[in-house]
């Protein structure tokens, strides 16, 4: 018999259980080409195409393992059904899950596309544009309606714009019905919508804030063929965005920030908007009112007052917004204020370390309105240090009671600009020159500034060929940040010309101003009413330094 003698040391035991664990590990080959491949379909349950459908369950069996991903922003179904089906990955095979009270409806061809949210699972690889289409009739509609979608004001593009056909061409059905076929823009705006019936449709974008594919009124944009779509011609379709006009116009936002100032920010530009102060005694009491551009904000500026407190009625026309009380600040307290006492300043000025551009008047930015300018012969304005002639140039309030303040840097003889390129230029102005609403003088006001070289600058002639009609047209440069440069109106075909540009890329933009209003207006969808027409030239323009350039551009109707 042979003796056999078992080693019971815990390191030969321990070595022993590692040894048997790699033998039954399998590990998968290194190296090799990295996967590019998209799953493949191998069978569809029922068949893709599938006519007279009539099924709850939809399985899709592909060659690898898949998964689903961004599925929520991916899948469209057109058109939409009552309730999203139940959609899940197992394994290799994709089901889709109707809800069991869902009825389709009768000779109507249904596509379910996914996008890109079906990939392979270890290298995410996309079966691109993947669709399962069916029809519950006797064959498969295949007619096709395209085009792009933009904003009317500023022609921007959004991917993920609504844009729906109906068969029912009344008004409302966009505010109580789903529509009959659907599809979502792309980033660059365009749309598809496929496999839709023959026959006529109206055509409406939102912006679907809610999902429930319905116009919610102005809370959401919107956009709106003139005319019903004929599904079966082919043509790109161009819609164009925007926001109706709030019906009620209402107070954002109100603050007392500082003595005898009162600031409201409202929905929309209004001009009925009207502040009453309520106060039984106004006794010796003065009031201004500054509005913005656009009318949809007021800063509201009160003098003399000695109550404690002051209740202010907003109203739009014979509308009454608002009633506010406020605690008045005292002019002591805000005299003495260790921050932000109550003071005459300047809030803005061109910034000294900056070059002043050429052919402009010198702007500065006060912080109370101004009701009186002291005698402007003790206003020292030099060319490095020669004393330019008090007659050369004029220092007035911009506009009665605000707080923006002008030196006219244009020669009353030459009517030429008198400040000359590349030289430095200091401003003096003495204290106790501006007087403002509550009687506070400015202290020494300096401003030292150096003007660009001429060179610095391009310029463009602008040959504008224009439509004859019966309208004002807003013209713009803008540059590429969208802030408006340079604006003005005309009636008519002209050349403009536009000087002492700074060196960078410019759009032109035309505003079909119809109501002669002088800016731009929304459209209405109840009053058939689109938005009005913005025209951009195709390309950027680039300005040169010292550069002239020549541009014709020719509008159609």
């Amino acid at each position: 018999m042979n003796n056999f003698k078992v080693n019971t040391n815990p390191f030969f035991f321990a070595l022993a259980l590692l040894l048997l664990a790699s033998c039954a590990q399998i590990v998968a080959p290194g190296g090799g080409a990295k996967d590019t491949t998209a799953p493949t379909v191998l069978k569809y349950n029922p068949d893709s195409a599938q006519l007279g459908f009539n099924s709850k369950l939809i399985e899709i069996n592909f060659d690898e393992y898949i998964q689903l991903k961004d599925l929520n922003n991916q899948l469209i179904i057109s058109p939409p059904l009552n309730k999203t089906p139940d959609i899940d990955v197992k394994n290799k095979t994709l089901n889709i899950e109707f809800d069991k009270n869902e009825v389709l409806k009768s000779n109507t061809t249904y596509c379910i596309s996914f996008g890109n949210a079906v990939t392979d699972v270890n290298e995410g690889n996309p079966v691109e544009n993947f669709k399962y289409i069916f029809s519950t009739g006797t064959f498969i509609d295949s007619l096709k309606v395209k085009g792009k979608v933009q904003t009317a004001f500023d022609h921007r593009t959004e991917k993920g714009i609504l844009v729906m056909l109906y068969s029912d061409s009344s008004d409302s059905v966009v505010y109580k019905s789903q529509p009959d076929y659907f599809g979502k823009t792309k980033a660059d705006g365009t749309f598809e919508i496929n496999n839709v019936k023959s026959g006529k449709y109206k055509m409406v974008a939102i912006k679907d804030a809610n999902a429930n594919y319905k116009y919610d009124g102005e809370s959401e944009s919107i956009a709106f063929y003139d005319s019903l779509v004929d599904a079966s011609v082919k043509k790109d379709i161009e819609l164009e965005l925007f926001q109706e006009p709030s019906k009620k116009v209402f107070l954002k936002k109100a603050t007392h920030p500082s003595y005898g100032r009162f600031d409201f920010v409202f929905s929309q530009g209004s001009d009925s908007i009207r502040i009453n102060n309520l106060s039984n005694d106004l006794k010796g009491v003065q009031e201004y009112f500054e509005f913005s551009k656009n009318k949809d904000s007021l800063r509201y500026w009160i003098t003399n007052y000695q109550k404690d407190s002051i209740v202010l009625q907003i109203s739009n026309g014979n509308k009454i917004i608002d009633t506010l009380e406020f605690k008045f600040i005292n002019k002591e307290e805000a005299l003495k204020a260790k921050r932000n006492p109550l003071k005459l300043s300047v809030v803005n000025s061109p910034d000294g370390n900056q070059s002043f551009d050429l052919n402009k008047n010198l702007v500065l930015i006060l912080s109370n309105p101004v009701k009186n300018i002291a005698a402007s012969d003790k206003i020292i304005l030099k060319e490095d240090t020669t004393l330019i002639p008090n007659k050369q140039f004029d220092l007035i309030s911009a506009q009665s009671e605000r707080a923006i303040i002008q030196l006219l840097l244009k020669s009353e003889s030459t009517k030429n600009y008198i400040i000359k390129e590349s030289t430095n230029y200091s401003l003096f102005i003495p204290p106790g020159t501006f007087t403002d609403i509550f009687n506070l003088t400015n202290d020494t006001i300096k401003i030292d500034l150096k003007t660009r070289e001429a060179k610095y600058y391009g310029s463009l002639k602008l040959k504008l060929n224009i439509p004859e009609k019966n309208s004002n047209y807003i013209i713009q440069l803008i540059d590429e940040q969208g802030l408006i440069q340079r604006e003005q109106n005309i009636k008519k075909s002209e050349e403009l010309l536009y000087e002492f540009l700074h060196p960078k890329k410019y759009k032109l933009k035309i505003i079909v101003d119809e109501n002669n209003n002088g800016k731009w207006d929304s459209g209405n969808y109840l009053q058939h009413t689109q938005a009005e027409k913005v025209i951009y030239n195709t390309e950027l323009i680039n300005v040169r330094s010292n550069w002239d350039l020549e541009l014709d551009w020719k509008t159609s109707p």
